[in-house]
């Protein structure tokens, strides 16, 4: 594998943190606009921020030769993403902390494991089993309420584990064809696709005060948008370049600790005992998901 992998690590951190601290952003916003409202800016925002990137960077230059294999490439992934995207904030807007939306996000992992097996055929090891079964029992806890697990009617919980098996639809589309993979092309066609459905809702419902938004909310508007839209994006992909996909996944996870943290600071929330305890759970689950004991050998 060409690359560093360490430079790799670095990069997968980076988007996990960006993407706990987007969430927080996005929950503030959500908390005041509705969802078209939020997303038409949000995601305008985001095309003039990844144009200026694939302009700037000339990105461009990186689609010659086989072209419409990258543009085939990128837009499938940006179809992906763009889908699990809209699930995801939606369920942010229907729940009230982003760290337990995070939480419930690690059943990711999940899926990338057991569609890499089929796809990609990676190889099975015996942990991985049991990742599985502990990610999805602190699913359970997670969504535990009054004697029963009431959690998995929320339209929110069910909004995450869509996105999150598109999410990793996603990453696996990355890793397969990801000689053809050009992160800022993808993630400018994304944000586009996004920017003009949302526009086209928020149009249809004769919105009204598209810029009646206040500089605090403008504020976590672009600040989020910055993150969610460029930065994950051209981090995590730029990850899967060097390390395996599966490990990717790992790191990014770690984005339920940074957005717990992040959303008991500036937002004040804080999960239930057994939010808190489901979460750990997953990270568990998905750290043996992903452990390889060659790592530690190779030490």
């Amino acid at each position: 594998m060409k690359g560093n992998p360490s430079t790799g690590i670095i990069f997968a951190f980076g988007a996990a943190v960006a993407l706990a601290a987007s969430f927080v952003f996005s929950k503030s916003v959500l908390n005041q606009l509705s969802m078209v409202h939020f997303g038409a800016v949000w995601f305008t925002l985001g095309v003039v921020w990844n144009g200026i990137w694939f302009l700037t960077q000339r990105e461009y230059r990186k689609l010659s030769g086989s072209f419409w294999k990258k543009t085939a490439v990128a837009l499938a992934i940006a179809l992906f993403e763009g889908a699990a995207t809209g699930l995801f904030y939606m369920a942010i807007k229907a729940m009230e902390n982003p760290a337990v939306v995070s939480f419930i996000g690690n059943i990711g992992p999940v899926f990338v494991t057991l569609i890499g097996l089929t796809l990609l055929r990676e190889r099975f090891r015996p942990t991985q089993l049991a990742g599985i079964a502990i990610t999805l029992l602190g699913l359970f806890v997670i969504n535990y309420r009054h004697g029963g697990f009431s959690g998995f009617t929320d339209p929110g919980a069910l909004y995450v584990i869509g996105a999150s098996f598109l999410f990793a639809m996603a990453t696996i589309t990355g890793r397969k064809y990801r000689d053809y993979l050009n992160p800022g092309y993808m993630s400018l066609i994304r944000s586009v696709l996004l920017a003009l459905l949302m526009t086209i809702l928020f149009i249809n419902k004769a919105g009204a005060g598209m810029f009646d938004i206040s500089l605090s909310i403008w504020r976590d508007l672009i600040l989020g948008s910055l993150l969610e839209t460029l930065i994950v994006i051209i981090f995590a992909y730029q990850a899967l370049k060097l390390i395996e996909a599966t490990k990717t996944s790992l790191i990014i996870s770690s984005k339920g600790v940074w957005a717990l943290i992040l959303a008991w600071i500036f937002l004040g929330v804080f999960p239930t005992g057994f939010q808190l305890a489901g979460g750990i759970l997953t990270l568990v689950g998905v750290t043996l998901i992903t452990w390889d004991k060659s790592l530690i050998r190779r030490r």
